[in-house]
């Protein structure tokens, strides 16, 4: 019974230590922020590779970094586009005929 108790205790310091380390990593590198920096390039370059360059979306995402490919969902509409990183982060890039495109939010 004594070894089950100290397993107990190491297993709740370790889940303490791993979420310590996910907070402290979280905070340090911005995850979020970077989220939303990494969505809004994805979106204003999907934008203007589909309204302006008239290219498919499919085409338009192998101009992305290929980590960017696997990590951000990029959804198109008729005259927009949006990305979203992880749910943690996202982006609208609007087209307007004769400016381009640029984020709304």
């Amino acid at each position: 019974m004594m070894a089950l108790g100290r397993r107990n205790r190491l297993l709740v310091v370790l889940v303490a230590v791993v979420a310590l380390a996910v907070g402290v990593a979280w905070r340090v590198f911005r995850v979020g922020d970077m989220a939303y920096i990494g969505s809004g390039y994805a979106a204003e370059q999907t934008c203007a590779c589909m309204f302006i360059a008239g290219r498919t979306l499919e085409s338009c995402m192998t101009d992305l970094d290929p980590l960017a490919q696997k990590l951000i969902r990029v959804t198109p509409g008729s005259d927009e586009v949006t990305a979203s990183g992880f749910g943690l982060g996202s982006a609208t890039a609007r087209y307007e005929k004769g400016f381009g495109c640029s984020l709304r939010n």
